[in-house]
């Protein structure tokens, strides 16, 4: 028998009736919604509503370590420390009176899929930050800078990429004020390499004179021989592209279709982009719908003369401006989660 202060009666949404919880469930049911609440978002872009160059704010993948920072642009301040003669702690009234930059950088998550949503595409206007670390004035034996969250996360890139005038530190995406979710007030953009990288609700940049200390994002490759063993950090972005029309599974009518996607190759440009309907078999170049750049994807269109009814394998591949073709198959002995950029195949039937 439940004892009565131990009863809570709740009104069933519907029926106007009532619910009867004890104790204990209705604990465990306010700790379980609290601990959703906390838990890391992970969501991706639907490339079937890929429709502009840039994606949409509200659309952009989301890919968090740590539950989102209760953060405010109170007070919030940046910090320059490590292996520096003058330590810095910047304000983000100091940092919006800095000359700005503007940037388009598609953004992809190491662990994202073949076919999988972890990327986007968005134009970030921020500060350079190699002007914030001269200010600082790195030690001689400077190798690497850790860029450190509110969350907790934090991540390391070698000096020079630091330095490169186009990593930024931003506090706009498409035009807008950086939304919580995407790093407000300010996130780090390290263009052409893996969103880890691109650390967000960015506190301190500390100068450290060891290498990339991090361990977590490493080539891992395993042999019967040696076992496994680490091949180094995962950092540019490899060389990439997938569908958007039509999806896997679909069913076509008529003659002709315009295949669609996007192809990105990191800190590089691509070249070109090619398509099969015959499974790898044969392959048709693709048209770039508008110039390759660095850092960026490009539409890719492709009109396809359809034979005839019957199932049909579509497959697509890029290479970039240094001759990196996607490959058929990961790599068999790769035996971590990261840097999948196989091709993309679809099945589709016509009728």
């Amino acid at each position: 028998m439940i004892p009565e202060s131990y009863k809570w009666r709740l009104r069933s949404p519907g029926d106007g009736g009532q619910l009867l919880l004890t104790r204990r469930a209705l604990l465990a049911f306010s700790l379980a919604r609290a601990l959703k609440a906390e838990e890391p978002e992970v969501s991706n872009f639907d490339f079937s509503l890929l429709d502009d160059w840039l994606t949409p704010v509200d659309l952009f993948f989301v890919r968090e370590h740590f539950p989102a920072p209760k953060v405010s642009s109170a007070g919030w301040k940046l910090s320059v420390t490590g292996a520096v003669a003058n330590p810095l702690e910047v304000g983000l009234d100091d940092l919006t009176s800095e000359p700005r930059k503007t940037l388009p950088v598609t953004i992809e998550c190491a662990e994202n899929p073949v076919a999988g949503g972890l990327v986007s595409h968005a134009e970030w206007s921020g500060v350079t930050l190699a002007p914030l670390l001269a200010k600082a004035a790195p030690a001689a034996e400077a190798k690497s800078v850790k860029l450190s969250a509110a969350d907790g996360f934090s991540h390391s890139v070698p000096l020079a990429k630091a330095l490169h005038p186009d990593t930024l530190i931003v506090d706009t995406m498409n035009g807008e004020k950086l939304p919580l979710k995407h790093g407000f007030p300010l996130r780090a953009v390290v263009p052409g390499w893996y969103g880890m990288d691109s650390v967000k609700w960015l506190r301190s940049v500390e100068v450290l004179t060891s290498d990339p200390a991090d361990r977590t994002y490493v080539r891992q490759v395993r042999s019967l021989l040696m076992g496994t063993r680490l091949e180094g950090p995962v950092t540019a972005m490899n060389v990439k592209s997938t569908f958007s029309r039509p999806v896997d599974g679909a069913i076509l009518m008529g003659r002709s279709f315009i295949v669609r996607g996007v192809a990105w190759a990191g800190e590089n440009r691509v070249r070109q982009v090619e398509v099969s309907v015959d499974g790898g078999k044969s392959w048709r170049i693709a048209r770039l719908n508008s110039a390759p750049q660095p850092y960026t994807w490009v539409h890719w269109s492709f009109e396809w003369a359809i034979g005839g009814p019957g199932p049909y394998e579509l497959t697509v591949r890029a290479t970039d401006d240094r001759g990196r073709v996607q490959p058929e198959g990961r790599p068999p002995d790769r035996v971590d989660a990261y840097e999948w950029n196989a091709c993309q195949t679809i099945r589709v039937v016509v009728t």
